[in-house]
């Protein structure tokens, strides 16, 4: 029995708040352009409140789509990743981690190794479920040479990249 680093769970973005602070600002803006006409001492033309109306609804219509898609495939990735972790659903993977590329500190590139021959690749730039904490950011997976155990989902079977790190334990070697 070894020590469990990481284990899958849910991970809330902070992006998924964007479109929701959006939606709220366009509601608020014809309430807000009214104002600062008032305090400039000039009154907006029923034109131009009618344009901005009608503005802020076709916002709103767009930001509440672009929120209801996000929020879907948020919910799809989860259940495919999480989901598939809790049933039980997910492969495993125990030896040396080989052929490490750490990702640099800045990002601009993913986070790479492999064990036995499977492949995984990850970064902390991109929103996903699953282990994506790269080694520069204070990430578990250190270098070559550390021994570890690693469940994985694997989304695409044919995609050499999609095998989401569910459960990672580092195990003293054989």
């Amino acid at each position: 029995m070894g020590t469990v680093l990481y284990e899958a769970h849910y991970q809330f973005s902070i992006f998924n708040l964007i479109p929701v602070v959006m939606l709220f600002f366009v509601i608020l803006f014809p309430k807000i352009a009214e104002k600062t006409a008032l305090r400039q001492g000039k009154e907006m033309p029923q034109t131009a409140k009618r344009i901005v109306r009608i503005f802020c609804i076709c916002a709103g219509i767009f930001i509440s789509i672009v929120s209801l898609i996000l929020i879907t495939s948020e919910i799809s990735m989860y259940t495919k990743v999480v989901g598939a972790y809790r049933r039980g659903e997910y492969e495993v993977v125990e030896g040396y981690v080989e052929n490490f590329d750490p990702m640099p500190y800045e990002g601009h590139s993913n986070e790479s190794f492999e064990i036995n021959g499977v492949y995984f690749s990850y970064s902390d730039y991109e929103i996903q479920q699953g282990y994506h904490n790269a080694k520069s950011h204070g990430g578990v997976i250190s270098g070559d040479g550390q021994y570890l155990k690693i469940g994985y989902v694997q989304l695409y079977p044919f995609s050499r990249n999609d095998n989401v790190i569910v459960y990672i334990e580092e195990l003293s070697p054989p």
